[in-house]
């Protein structure tokens, strides 16, 4: 690890302890989601890591889904999304299980069927699938389409995060509504943020984030170890004189002579720019704030003239070192944004070091 300039390392055996967890619960089946290379945590290794824990895995496109079948990994992988008519024959070749919203894919998908498929009911979230309105006439006429065999229905909750659940509800009631003239196939609903709705579960229970140790909401009905540690390396130390500046614009000016250093990692590894002159991270085991914007492969860090610290030293951006910790949702607060959204652009170019 010492030769890589930043790093994160993934806790598998923390994401076994959480996949088992949520089944236990629950008492459902596991669709894991592992779309956007697993959140950032390696699809690949991921996938692996849950074989015997997750009933089928779900993946945002058809291209991540066939990754994973070239690695083989041989679960049912759902694809979340409806994709477009041009990829239906990959999606058979690779034995995935596509998502129909709407009437023109399903068609396309029926001429090199045979293919299990589930339908998205669209109950509020609005952004795809069938409207909860027609979803009978839609599966009716689906059944026209004899090389599509329908396995499973779905809603995604939109505001299941949020503390009023008053608009869950409302889905539900929607979803109820259709699935009270269908019988005999897999019904899933619940994302991370609806594993505290019990009656949102139906069958099986398709989590996210909740499998990689972070809670999408203030509610922690299952006890989480989070998975991701983002390390990264001191480049250099040096003092600045009063009134000397930081960075690209010189936004920062040392009020006092300083110590400084750098530490390798930018916004070109995903580390928000935002940011600069508002971040901290970790050396020896105490906070130190960045200073200076930050620039696309290094930041600047005001270190104490007491630190004990040298170029090569450790430094942690997301995790514990010490008795100190900085979490995912602390980095995604102080940038404004979600953990999601963190996760995600973490950089490919980072090496990503994988502890069972």
């Amino acid at each position: 690890m010492h030769y890589f300039r930043t790093h994160t390392e993934i806790d598998l055996q923390a994401i076994q302890h959480n996949a088992e967890a949520i089944k236990g619960h629950t008492g459902k089946k596991l669709i894991a989601v592992i779309k956007a290379d697993a959140y950032g945590h390696g699809a690949v290794r991921v996938a692996e890591a849950l074989d015997a824990t997750a009933d089928m895995f779900a993946v945002a496109t058809v291209e991540e889904g066939i990754a994973l079948r070239q690695a083989d990994i041989h679960k049912p992988i759902l694809v979340l999304f409806s994709s477009l008519p041009a990829q239906v024959a990959p999606i058979v070749e690779y034995g995935l299980t596509p998502t129909i919203g709407d009437w023109e894919f399903a068609k396309a998908l029926n001429e090199v069927g045979p293919v299990k498929v589930h339908v998205n009911i669209n109950t509020g979230m609005n952004r795809s699938g069938v409207c909860y309105t027609e979803a009978m006439e839609f599966l009716s006429n689906l059944k026209t389409l004899h090389r599509l065999e329908v396995e499973g229905l779905f809603t995604h909750f939109a505001a299941a995060d949020e503390a009023d659940k008053s608009f869950v509800s409302v889905q539900l009631k929607r979803f109820s509504s259709v699935l009270a003239n269908v019988d005999g196939k897999m019904i899933h609903a619940a994302n991370s943020a609806a594993l505290s709705v019990p009656e949102s579960s139906f069958d099986a229970v398709r989590p996210g984030l909740s499998l990689y140790g972070i809670y999408p909401s203030t509610e922690k009905p299952i006890e989480l170890k989070p998975a991701l540690t983002w390390k990264t390396r001191v480049g250099w130390i040096d003092t600045i004189s009063e009134g000397e500046g930081v960075s690209y614009g010189l936004t920062y000016k040392a009020p006092q002579q300083t110590r400084v250093a750098m530490v390798q990692v930018g916004y070109g590894d995903g580390y928000p720019r935002v940011l600069s002159n508002s971040g901290e991270v970790l050396i020896g085991g105490a906070r130190r704030p960045i200073i200076g914007r930050v620039c696309m492969d290094v930041s600047v860090v005001q270190l104490q003239s007491e630190d004990n610290v040298s170029v090569g030293d450790e430094v942690v951006l997301i995790g514990r070192q010490g008795n100190a910790e900085i979490t995912i949702d602390e980095v995604a607060h102080r940038a404004g944004t979600i953990s999601y959204e963190i996760l995600t652009q973490i950089s490919p170019r980072l090496k990503r070091f994988f502890n069972y």
